[in-house]
């Protein structure tokens, strides 16, 4: 099966997601913020070490792009990169536990940024100064 060619207007869309978000998170492009979602998953994965806890809620940013460029995106280009991102929530959500005292409707995908109510499921070192719901 081959692969729809994108045309200008979906490369228009790309480009005035990214100008639309770049005072909230910089000049950034849509194939960098998906690469950038695609490294923070393996990260947690692999295990969040204690020490970069608080950076937790900076990195998963490139996921809160993604969901506020996702409706400026043409629907074959959103067609295109849906499968990729899909795959990439479900070994998000497989790697992480919801935080303490959050329900299931809001760490759970249809919740919202469900994203960022959920920890990572293996957290190495010092559990003291964890963030709360750690």
């Amino acid at each position: 099966m081959e692969s729809p060619v994108l045309n200008s207007d979906d490369y228009a869309s790309i480009h005035h997601a990214g100008q639309a978000l770049a005072e909230r998170y910089g000049v950034v492009t849509l194939n960098a913020m998906l690469e950038g979602w695609a490294s923070f998953v393996e990260d947690v994965e692999d295990g969040f070490d204690t020490d970069s806890a608080f950076e937790y809620q900076h990195d998963v940013r490139c996921r809160d792009w993604l969901a506020e460029a996702w409706p400026m995106l043409t629907e074959t280009v959103r067609s295109l990169r849906d499968a990729e991102l899909r795959d990439l929530d479900a070994r998000y959500l497989s790697a992480t536990v919801p935080l303490r005292g959050v329900g299931a409707d809001g760490a759970e995908p249809g919740g919202g940024r469900w994203w960022r109510h959920r920890r990572p499921r293996l957290v190495e070192g010092e559990e003291s100064g964890l963030p709360p719901g750690w």
